[in-house]
């Protein structure tokens, strides 16, 4: 089910734009069923289409080889149960690879969006939370980190000041910039990949108002987007080493391992990285000391136990887990329970919290019933079962997609 509304505050401080998420529901012969979310990205209904089909008549207890079997597929003369030749509306089955050859991009998003459902299913079918099916929890106050981006005005300093004590009073302690639109108004070239001393000048400034505005015990981190080249993302973290950043996300192509490692050497700010990346990627940044502080998404990464696997190796590693986090209010709350029953965490990350229909259109479930999304600056937990969720229908008949329905 495709959701489709306002977006308030999107990057840059845009105002008046529109956001698309997808919902998806996995159904049972039981009458169970779960819900999860997937980016409302190019490709992904393909992936979820693809699964229904490759998937129909299935254990939903074997969440892993469902997700394994979509993204790294199996070996000929392939399993009893992999279908093969055609089914729905002309979708090849593709038992020898994942449908699209590779287990990165749309096939993953779509295997996300499912494994999410498939732990809110079985944790329904069990009465147990979804972080007792990943270990156990060892924390119930999972910290929320707010991206910003920024001001719609970024010459505005009060404006600067004002989003940086809007989120101070409101009980969150960490929050984060775009680099690439701190400065846009001193954007000369578009293509080049550069960050001119001019445009260093006013981010230094910028933040600098942010940083005095919520003290120094804020945790304050910036984001390049994948936009800049090597010198230049190593020039704006030594720029902005003085005020103490937690973390430079993404400050060059995410397919270039040794632009990573170039910049991890210089910079004095650590480096934070992954949100597209699944397990193997982190494996190889980690293996070769290209990455500081792990960032995956879990409507990205393969889903719920994917992420879990990633924060594990990260912990061998003795590296912390943040999470990026692109969605709504099931993301967040997925994403909390893998947080919940992981040892390294450190933060989730929020973009929407001035977009109330995409933090809304669940309600919490069990003791969180009727609670908001976020208090004090975090996601409580609760031992509701699965995700501890259910649509709010009201909200999401006012934002559905053109097209769209309710689920039955």
């Amino acid at each position: 089910m495709r959701l489709f509304g306002p977006l308030l505050h999107g990057q840059g401080g845009e105002t008046g734009g529109s956001i698309g998420k997808l919902v998806v529901r996995v159904d049972t012969d039981a009458g169970i069923y779960g819900l999860g979310e997937a980016d409302d990205f190019m490709g992904v209904r393909d992936g979820i289409e693809y699964m229904k089909h490759y998937f129909m008549g299935r254990d939903p207890f074997d969440a892993v080889p469902i997700i394994s079997e979509l993204l790294w597929a199996s070996l000929p003369p392939h399993p009893p149960d992999a279908p093969q030749g055609v089914r729905g509306d002309g979708i090849v089955m593709v038992p020898s690879s994942s449908p699209t050859a590779i287990p990165t991009g749309p096939v993953v998003w779509a295997a996300s969006g499912v494994d999410i459902a498939l732990c809110d299913l079985i944790g329904k079918a069990l009465g147990v939370p979804a972080y007792t099916l990943l270990g156990g929890k060892f924390r119930d106050r999972i910290r929320i980190y707010l991206d910003r981006s920024s001001p719609a005005d970024v010459t505005d300093l009060g404006a600067w000041r004002a989003m940086a004590t809007e989120a101070a009073d409101a009980g969150f302690s960490q929050m984060k910039f775009d680099i690439d639109y701190v400065a846009s108004d001193r954007q000369g070239d578009f293509w080049n990949r550069s960050l001119s001393l001019d445009q260093i000048n006013r981010i230094v400034e910028r933040l600098s108002v942010v940083r005095d505005a919520v003290g120094p015990d804020f945790e304050l981190c910036v984001d390049l987007h994948r936009q800049f080249n090597v010198p230049d993302a190593i020039r704006v973290a030594r720029a902005l080493a003085p005020l103490n950043l937690l973390w430079l996300e993404d400050p060059s192509s995410d397919t270039d391992l040794d632009a990573y490692v170039r910049v991890r050497e210089a910079s004095p700010i650590a480096l934070c990285v992954g949100e597209m990346f699944i397990a193997e990627q982190f494996r190889l940044f980690i293996d070769h000391g290209a990455i500081d502080i792990l960032h995956p998404d879990v409507m990205f990464c393969g889903g719920m136990h994917e992420l879990r696997r990633i924060a594990d190796y990260a912990d061998l590693h003795r590296l912390p887990l943040a999470m990026h986090g692109n969605g709504g209010a099931i993301a967040a709350i997925a994403a909390a329970h893998v947080a919940a029953a992981s040892r390294n965490f450190l933060g989730l990350e929020y973009h929407f919290i001035e977009t109330p229909w995409i933090g809304g259109f669940v309600r919490r479930a069990g003791a969180a019933a009727g609670a908001p999304l976020f208090a004090g600056g975090s996601l409580v937990l609760t031992d509701a079962p699965g995700l501890g969720i259910e649509l709010d229908e009201a909200v999401c008949r006012a934002n559905l997609g053109r097209g769209e329905s309710l689920f039955e």
